[in-house]
Formats: C-alpha cells, structure tokens, sequence
C-alpha cells in the first residue's frame, strides 16, 4: 500500500495538504546542509513536528475521531518523508482500530486496516534527495491578532505587516505568557516582548487560521495598535526571518523560563 492511498482513506484534504506542506519545507530546510546523516536529519526533523502537531492531539478542542484522523496523517506522513516516531506509530496503529470501532471512515479504510497498520509499521526508506519545497503563502491580515502556543503556554502576537505578495506575516510578539489563550483585553496596551524590533519575526509557514494543528489561534482581527516599545535603530534589522518551525525555539529564547502568566 503506498502513503498517499492511506491519506486518500483519511477523508481530510485540508488537513493532509497542511501537514504533507510543513514537513515538505521542514525536511528540505534540514536536508540542505551536506553531509548530513540521516540520523542528524531525522534527530532535527522530529521534535519541532512533534511539537507542533501536539497542540491538537493533546488538546481538548477537537474532538477524538478528529485527534485519530491526524494521528494517522502525522505518522503516514513522517513515514513518507522516511521518519519514525515509536510513540507517534503506536498512537497511530491505535488510532486505526478505534476509527473502525466508531465508524467514523470508509468500509474501505477498515477493509484495507491490516494494510494501512503494516506500512506504518514498516521500517520508512530515506529520502536520496530533497522534497520540493512549496511556495509559501500567508491569509494573515496587517492588525490581525493570534495567540501562538508552544508547550502548553500561549503567547500574543501582532501581524505588523504580510511581506511581498502574502508570502508572510512579520508578527511581533506581547510581552508576557499565558496559561490559555490571551483576550484582546488582557494584550491591548502591552509592551512588546523585546525591544528594537527583536520581537519580530517574518514567520514563512504561517499560513492559515484557523490552524489545521490548533497552534496559533485567532484573538482579534484588524486592530490598530501593535505592542508598545523602541523602534529599531538604523543597521538593526527590522525583524527576523524564521519560520514555522523554528519559530517554537524562537518564542523559547525570547521569552526563557519564565512561568506563564495567571491572568
């Protein structure tokens, strides 16, 4: 059986293209640098994913035949791109019987079960050479608001501007961490989380809201006013190029260890 019959099986296009996307740039990004070993490849691929992907399948906002649907996506997918994660297989192989036990796919996807179950299971092939990487698009708005969670904490951001043709929103994040997602109320008037622009952050995969992972959330659309703080000084640098991904390392750095916020 081949990956893309299984995706086809799962009955969930939007959510398939935006994983099958991400993990297209995220492994191309960290196949570039030559010499690597697949090993170091697969040691820098997965956490980040995990990570991400984590904010749906732990979460409490979608509900389980949804969580079992991306369980599947995620470990058929990280098989594709030559990947394993032992406890994202499990998951997945459990995600199986219980999308059978509650009807919730085709007759074909139970029928074709044991196959789908023994590709996942199977040891993945290494890619010999880089996906193609998309291109990157971006339905963020200039004023837009959203909450970007990372580890169960929730940050605030403001998209300050969308660069060259929607390719990507340059957000700038509030001061501040949360145990839930921020209000407008509780962010409006915030200073920025660092000053002169560091901040800031053009963020290539940051696509769509709602999110498909459930990472980034929308707080308010269209408001005027960003964080508070000095502007960057000349030869420092606006913001920041990132992306998806190493945005989560990003927010660590900015903002350390501090415990989240009670409000």
């Amino acid at each position: 059986m081949k990956h893309q019959q299984v995706l086809e099986k799962l009955a969930a296009r939007g959510l398939v293209r935006a994983m099958d996307e991400e993990l297209a740039r995220w492994v191309q990004h960290q196949m570039r640098p030559p010499g690597r070993s697949h090993a170091e490849i697969e040691r820098a691929v997965l956490p980040p994913v995990l990570r991400r992907w984590r904010c749906l399948l732990d979460g409490e906002d979608a509900g389980a035949a949804s969580r079992n649907v991306a369980r599947v996506a995620l470990a058929a997918l990280l098989h594709k791109y030559g990947f394993q994660d032992p406890h994202t297989t499990a998951a997945a192989l459990r995600a199986v019987d219980d999308l059978n036990h509650d009807v919730v796919l085709s007759d074909a996807f139970e029928r074709r079960s044991p196959e789908i179950k023994e590709l996942l299971a199977s040891a993945p092939v290494p890619l010999t050479r880089r996906p193609r990487r998309p291109r990157a698009l971006s339905f963020l708005r200039p004023g837009d608001v959203i909450s970007f969670e990372v580890s169960g904490r929730f940050h605030g951001a403001f998209v300050r501007d969308v660069h060259d043709a929607d390719e990507f929103p340059v957000v700038e994040f509030y001061a501040g961490s949360f145990t839930r997602p921020p209000t407008w109320a509780e962010l409006s008037g915030r200073d920025a989380a660092a000053e002169r622009g560091r901040a800031r952050f053009g963020v290539v995969g940051l696509a769509q809201l709602p999110d498909p992972a459930h990472q980034v959330r929308a707080v308010e659309a269209r408001r005027p006013l960003p964080p508070a703080g000095e502007e960057p000084r000349p030869g420092e640098g606006l913001w920041t190029l990132t992306d998806l991904m190493s945005l989560q390392e990003d927010v660590f750095r900015l903002f350390g260890d501090r415990a989240p916020d009670e409000t």
